[in-house]
């Protein structure tokens, strides 16, 4: 396990915590998600983990190492189970799976557009913090999420996709848009983060 450097306040910053945390996080969801892994990778599970427990980093205080494992180990089991009854009734449902467009994600909620590009000092500062947040939300990918993201902005098909990774088609779809639903639950965060520290 890695050392965690504190804040000037002493509080080592969330990342670092789950950054340092990573390897048992991983560990525990072999053990505990078994059934889960013939949907999903163990590293898409923690991936997901670490997004939860970022959206939910306003009501994390930190207690000590040990405080912080139960509080993880808690979001952890809260994510499979969410996890279980997504596939539970996707199982029951056979039907296609939702389809991504440039205006829906998913479940079809609508993606905030970037800011329109503007002569205003007010557009130029929000389109800037956007990218800043965008920049983080990618930092926060491993690196496959990364370079699928890379690849989907650079509008590679699918079949070139499969093709790079070795998988089917359709496993290569769903590694894609995965990849691309941790970006948009990042970048949410970080959005809903940045809102609440600068409002």
């Amino acid at each position: 396990m890695q050392r965690t450097e504190p804040t000037p306040g002493g509080v080592p910053p969330l990342a670092s915590l789950l950054d340092a945390h990573r390897g048992r996080l991983l560990r525990f969801v072999r053990r505990r998600a078994a059934g889960l892994l013939r949907y999903e990778s163990d590293e898409d599970l923690v991936q997901g983990i670490h997004l939860r427990a970022l959206m939910e980093e306003d009501r994390f205080v930190y207690g000590g190492e040990r405080e912080f494992q139960g509080w993880i180990v808690r979001v952890a089991r809260g994510h499979l189970a969410r996890r279980r009854r997504y596939w539970s009734v996707r199982g029951r449902r056979a039907g296609n799976p939702s389809r991504l467009t440039a205006t829906t994600l998913g479940g079809g909620s609508p993606v905030r557009e970037p800011t329109a590009l503007g002569a205003g000092p007010r557009t130029e500062l929000l389109r800037r913090e956007e990218l800043g947040q965008v920049g983080q939300a990618i930092a926060v990918l491993l690196p496959r999420d990364r370079v699928l993201l890379q690849w989907s902005s650079e509008g590679i098909p699918v079949e070139e996709v499969a093709r790079r990774l070795g998988l089917s088609r359709e496993s290569a779809g769903r590694v894609r848009l995965r990849a691309l639903e941790r970006f948009r639950a990042a970048f949410e965060a970080i959005s809903r983060r940045s809102g609440r520290s600068s409002g």
